[in-house]
């Protein structure tokens, strides 16, 4: 029996929409191969759910997998369906850069003879402009667009935008406040902002006071904050050195960017703002060049008044420093500049030095900063990224126990999909685990479940056994034999599984049932099903039905227990 159940076509289409919008685009594409018919059943229905698929696979931006899902395509599906593949194909080609290619492909339809009467014919006109944009020959975007408009009456908003932004991007900033003029949202309010403030219309500091008041307000999405502090980018240009580390201080502390491409600005700018504000700064000191202990002793002098100065004289020197101690030391007093390294810090720090071309390898990335990155990486479950910082990092930081070092390197090598070598580092630890005490041990034990995770039951196995070989605290005994039971049960191995999980049940006497032991019997019971051992089974349910009082879990027992009843009948 297949995962779509029979109802119509429909309504079985609204329940894939519903799936794929809650974020599980691969379970919905796996109930659309078990309901799609094929294309020689029902060509109508095939089309209905091919339809859905393209646009599941654009939605969630899986352009490869399209690319190919229409390669493979029938060559004799109905013309008005080919029209709207060429579509999502050449959106497919744009977003992923191929420019020339997205062209040819869209020129060949509309040379066609009645391509003008093609409902897709409008969308392909703006994805040829769109191709220019990417190629930024912006003047053949602005002489296109110019043309569209002749032919056709668009007043959509995300239209307006884009002309809006290839007349900015053109110089021809007049032209731009009139296309947005009278328009709602702050997408256009902003990007008016914009093109005002570089016709002469809006003096610096009055956009400045603007955006600051504007940015106080915490009812404001991240999308337009992030906006905000871009067009302040834009004012702090013609203002102070310290005005743009702010901005783009302001900017990066942002978890997402801005959906305007005129204000997505590059990190590495803020890179650069933080050098010219130092030299600023080092020159009114008069400080010379290359003397970094000095550098360095005005950047801890400022950091508790001033933040912004002392991260630039900082920053200034992880860049330049040519001594390894001073970049080390520079970039810790720069992670000391923070109270706290709160959501906002986070974001601006992973900006910093993951998503910029300054630290484009994270062997540049000084080790005290690499370390807490890798923190933070794990925190947000960016295993990729952390096993990308940890590469290369060999020596215990400065601050850190042996311990825990060796438990940070091997969850990442594990679940960095690095497994041997994260399961010789945790062997290495706990064959050394001398201190035993509770904390310790359930921070190794998290590492266990990471090993559980990625199917290496064997291995996990050997190490819980290292941990029960020492002095551990019997109630962390009680659950290892437990999870030890799990991975048994995962490897098939039904009668080792059925058995410790009843060592678990029972270990703090034989008739122990507090709900531990409860639910361990009721994993053995299923573990003996498995096993064959059914009769077994069947008494251990029995007995928790005896003692359970819940209207829920003695419905399930009962299910059990009448399961067994007939898989006994069949045999």
């Amino acid at each position: 029996m297949g995962l779509v159940i029979s109802v119509s076509a429909n309504e079985r289409l609204n329940l894939l929409k519903s799936i794929s919008a809650s974020g599980a685009p691969g379970l919905t594409l796996k109930m659309l191969d078990q309901a799609q018919p094929n294309f020689d059943e029902d060509l109508y229905e095939w089309i209905l759910w091919e339809q859905e698929r393209l646009a599941i696979l654009t939605q969630w931006k899986q352009w490869d997998e399209l690319l190919v899902r229409i390669e493979r395509l029938p060559t004799d599906i109905p013309n008005q369906f080919k029209q709207q593949v060429t579509t999502y194909q050449a959106r497919a080609f744009l977003e992923t850069g191929q420019t020339i290619t997205t062209r040819k492909i869209l020129r060949q339809q509309l040379w066609l003879t009645g391509a003008g009467e093609s409902s897709e014919y409008e969308t392909w006109r703006r994805q040829v402009i769109e191709s220019y944009i990417k190629e930024g020959r912006i003047e053949d975007a602005r002489v296109s667009m110019l043309r569209f408009d002749q032919d056709f009456d668009n007043s959509d908003i995300d239209w307006l935008l884009l002309r809006a932004r290839v007349l900015i991007e053109a110089g021809r900033y007049e032209q731009a406040i009139l296309v947005l003029q009278g328009l709602e949202g702050w997408p256009a309010r902003l990007t008016s902002m914009l093109a005002s403030f570089k016709h002469g219309q809006i003096d610096k500091g009055e956009l400045w006071g603007e955006i600051k008041k504007r940015s106080e307000n915490e009812e404001i999405g991240a999308e337009e904050r992030a906006s905000l502090w871009a067009l302040g980018y834009f004012a702090a240009q013609q203002m102070s050195a310290v005005d743009r580390v702010v901005a783009l201080e302001s900017l990066f502390r942002n978890g997402v960017q801005s959906p305007l491409h005129l204000f997505q600005l590059p990190v590495d700018l803020l890179w650069q703002a933080y050098i010219d504000y130092a030299e600023l700064v080092g020159n009114r000191s008069e400080l010379l060049l290359g003397a970094d202990d000095k550098w360095l002793d005005l950047a801890n002098g400022a950091s508790k008044v001033t933040p912004v100065k002392s991260r630039s004289l900082y920053a200034m020197l992880i860049l330049r420093s040519a001594d390894s101690d001073i970049a080390n030391r520079a970039a810790s007093g720069y992670m000391q500049t923070f109270a706290e390294v709160d959501e906002a810090e986070r974001s601006l720090l992973e900006n910093l030095f993951n998503r910029s071309q300054t630290f484009s390898s994270a062997r540049k990335i000084p080790p005290g900063i690499r370390y807490q990155l890798v923190d933070l990486a794990l925190r947000t479950s960016n295993i990729e990224e952390a096993t990308r910082l940890m590469s290369g990092l060999n020596t215990v930081p400065e601050g850190s126990s042996h311990f825990d070092w060796q438990l940070r390197q091997s969850r990442v090598l594990i679940l960095g999909g690095r497994y041997d070598e994260g399961n010789q580092v945790l062997q290495n630890l706990i064959g050394e685990y001398r201190e035993v005490n509770v904390e310790s041990t359930d921070r190794i034990l998290q590492v266990l479940f990471d090993l559980q995770t990625v199917n290496l039951h064997a291995e996990a196995i050997a190490h819980f056994n290292q941990l029960l070989r020492l002095e551990i605290e019997s109630k962390q005994r009680r659950e290892i034999l437990y999870w030890i039971a799990d991975s048994y049960r995962e490897l098939e191995k039904f009668e080792h599984a059925a058995l410790l999980y009843l060592q678990s049940a029972m270990m703090p006497g034989p008739e122990s049932m507090d709900p531990w032991a409860e639910t361990a019997r009721f994993n053995a019971a299923g573990s003996l099903q498995e096993s064959g051992l059914v009769d077994d089974a069947r008494r251990i349910y029995e007995d928790l039905l005896r003692i359970t009082e819940d209207a829920t879990r003695r419905s399930v027992l009962n299910h059990k227990i009448q399961q067994l009843w007939l898989y006994q009948g069949i045999q």
